[in-house]
């Protein structure tokens, strides 16, 4: 059975992280999964992974980082090396200018992050990128049609080693949940819900949802934030500074994704660009409507007004707009709704995407 090392970005269940371990559960029967994370993972994480064996780094330096990851690549002797994301494959590399290389390597990227970057890094994490990835990867994985197209266009590896496996989902697990987590908890029967659940951090620009629901004051409805992350206390401070703590609350990180998601009415993704996000998907599989910004990573995914709403990115009244046309058109909102979850079902399973990564590993 081969053995196979799955190094993740970080210690949170975030999105390359979620596929990461629907990958190894699905697949355990087949092959012989172990984790390694250059953080100590967060207690509910760890949950998910029991049965699996795991490894963390205990200091955050990059020199202990790697120096623990020799560790247990010395120790487990895996036949692949999958990381997932660009953190996680920076320390592999760091580590493979002076460690031999007896194992495949194959590159999960989970958006092309480092091109968003301020001039001159951009220019030099994409140098580090074609260097890296040529001398030291054996494949190149995108998770959405929109990097694998960049991908191509910036020449990140020679063609035959670059791979598009879309991310999935198991929509099955999403159906038959009761509903009422949201609304009971917060007597909340009559009013619209609407929800975004995503890391609070720069990339997800959480603010634009903020100040459109500040043009919408008049509306009966809540928005509920769930996750975490670096900008939390700013987007608290925003809330409280247009007095809007009656209609949008943050709840943090939440588990309970599936029964959240059960009592939206709207789910919007606001969001500077994305490899494939996931929390569409699972919007999707909960047939709830969904309006997302018009940006790189959501332009292949979304159908304008098929499947979902796009608006301007970082542009509140428009967003404002849409959030209205939804509120005020319960048949729009149905078929969108069902719309995504027609195209999840068919396009975006996880059969399909975990059928692939099996194939990559036996080859």
């Amino acid at each position: 059975m081969k053995k196979i090392l799955f190094f993740l970005s970080s210690g949170k269940l975030s999105g390359g992280e979620k596929v990461a371990l629907d990958i190894a559960i699905r697949l355990k029967n087949k092959f012989d999964f172990i984790f390694y994370l250059p953080e100590e993972p967060q207690k509910e994480f760890l949950e998910f992974l029991n049965g699996f064996k795991v490894y963390f780094a205990k200091d955050n330096s990059i020199f202990k980082i790697s120096k623990n990851l020799k560790e247990t690549i010395d120790k487990e002797k895996p036949n692949i090396i999958v990381c997932h994301g660009i953190r996680s494959s920076i320390y592999l590399k760091l580590l493979l200018f002076s460690l031999k290389k007896n194992f495949k390597f194959i590159y999960v990227l989970h958006g092309i992050h480092f091109i968003r970057r301020k001039f001159p890094f951009n220019y030099i994490f994409l140098f580090w990128e074609i260097f890296t990835n040529r001398i030291f990867v054996d494949k190149l994985v995108c998770v959405g049609k929109d990097d694998y197209d960049l991908a191509k266009k910036l020449k990140l590896i020679n063609e035959k080693k670059l791979l598009l496996i879309e991310n999935g989902i198991n929509v099955e697990e999403y159906q038959n949940i009761p509903k009422g987590f949201l609304r009971n908890k917060f007597n909340l029967q009559n009013k619209k819900i609407l929800l975004t659940i995503c890391r609070l951090h720069y990339q997800k620009d959480v603010k634009t949802i903020i100040k459109s629901i500040n043009l919408l004051k008049d509306e009966d409805l809540v928005l509920f934030i769930v996750g975490d992350g670096p900008d939390r206390k700013e987007l608290e401070e925003l809330v409280n500074n247009l007095n809007l703590q009656e209609k949008i609350k943050l709840l943090g990180f939440k588990k309970e994704v599936k029964e959240i998601l059960k009592d939206a009415d709207i789910f919007i993704l606001s969001t500077r660009w994305e490899g494939l996000p996931i929390v569409i998907l699972e919007a999707w599989a909960s047939k709830v409507p969904v309006i997302a910004s018009n940006v790189h990573g959501i332009k292949s995914l979304i159908e304008n007004e098929k499947d979902g709403l796009s608006f301007g990115f970082g542009n509140e009244k428009d967003l404002a707009e849409k959030i209205k046309i939804l509120l005020e058109n319960e048949e729009m909102r149905k078929k969108l709704s069902e719309n995504g979850f027609v195209k999840v079902t068919k396009k975006f399973n996880v059969e399909r995407m975990i059928n692939q990564y099996e194939l990559l590993f036996l080859e």
